[in-house]
């Protein structure tokens, strides 16, 4: 029987882990809508504490402007944009930087607090330090990525969008561990066997998150707009570039695609032997049937994207799912390893 044994004292603290939690969950959706909506390279420079208001007079709206007509995206693809338009993903980026601002706050102000009123116990102050340490990480990271996409390309480097991508995922992780240790969380139902399955089914869904980083960073998902087929056969005829060796794994758009695809199948696979492993335990059986569904609406919603070229509104179904397929993973883990 899954329990959680917290006590009222530890309510503020739950009630701070949650909140980060959320709004960690609504970074990455926005973080997601800035990259469908082209706007993540619309602010060219990183200014941490003087770029927390945006531009509010038509002259810094220009200076703003006159700044992005220097980079790549604008001189080759955006030229004919007006600056009504510019406002527009230049908000998205904002929102973007303006969300993160809050989650560092978050994150930074209650830990010190909790601290120095010895409210946190010593695993709970390493996971809370981590924690601050990681999305500090994660703020340059954001600044190196969007590096990328403001002198020689276009966008930005796939390999820096699935960092990002993953780094966000891994401070998720690590918070709700965080919030299961405030809660006490107790399983009954733990061996070798299901440690090691349970890791290795988490572990293949935050590969898959970095996969889809990858997916979105080269926008895998347009060149073939086909389900199940990828074109007229399973395995795409390029899906091998000699020249590119290793390489396809990153850099061959049809490469990357069939893996994700292929990765996703497999999960599907692993989460149907979680009913039969787990059939005679009533907490890890209707978890199991929980991330099943998660992983067919995923699949749906990724295969609904591909066939219609990637509309914004699915794909950021897409990253959604993501978010709760990962966030249902970790609980089921995390239930077999603080059994009793």
């Amino acid at each position: 029987m899954i329990t959680f044994t917290s006590n009222n004292q530890n309510k503020p603290l739950i009630i701070w882990v949650s909140s980060l939690i959320l709004m960690l969950f609504t970074l990455v959706l926005v973080g997601g809508a800035t990259r469908v909506t082209d706007s993540g390279l619309s602010i060219t420079e990183w200014e941490p504490v003087i770029g927390v208001l945006p531009p509010i007079t038509f002259d810094s709206w220009m200076v703003e402007f006159e700044k992005y007509k220097l980079i790549p995206e604008y001189t080759l693809i955006n030229y004919q944009m007006s600056l009504s338009e510019f406002k527009v993903i230049y908000l998205w980026e904002w929102g973007h930087r303006f969300l993160a601002r809050i989650v560092g706050l978050l994150a930074l102000l209650p830990f010190i607090f909790f601290l120095f009123s010895k409210s946190l116990t010593k695993s709970q102050i390493s996971k809370s330090l981590l924690i601050v340490i990681l999305i500090g990480i994660q703020g340059y990271i954001g600044w190196y990525m969007v590096q990328s996409g403001l002198t020689e390309r276009v966008d930005v480097s796939q390999y820096r969008l699935a960092t990002h991508l993953t780094m966000a995922f891994i401070i998720i992780y690590v918070s709700f561990k965080l919030l299961f240790d405030i809660l006490e969380l107790k399983g009954d139902h733990s061996s070798f066997f299901t440690r090691l399955w349970s890791t290795a089914f988490v572990g293949l869904v935050f590969l898959q998150i970095f996969l889809g980083g990858i997916v979105s960073g080269l926008d895998g998902g347009l060149i073939y707009p086909t389900w199940p087929l990828m074109g007229n056969t399973f395995l795409p005829l390029d899906y091998w570039n000699i020249d590119l060796g290793f390489l396809n794994l990153f850099e061959n758009r049809s490469n990357i695609q069939f893996n994700h695809r292929t990765l996703a199948y497999l999960i599907l696979f692993l989460s149907l032997i979680n009913l039969y492993i787990f059939r005679n335990n009533k907490d890890l059986f209707k978890i199991s049937n929980l991330l099943l569904i998660i992983i067919l609406i995923q699949i749906f919603f990724g295969v609904i994207s591909i066939l219609f070229y990637m509309p914004w509104q699915t794909a950021l179904l897409h990253q959604f799912f993501a978010i709760i397929l990962f966030s249902v993973s970790i609980f089921y883990r995390s239930i077999i390893f603080c059994s009793k």
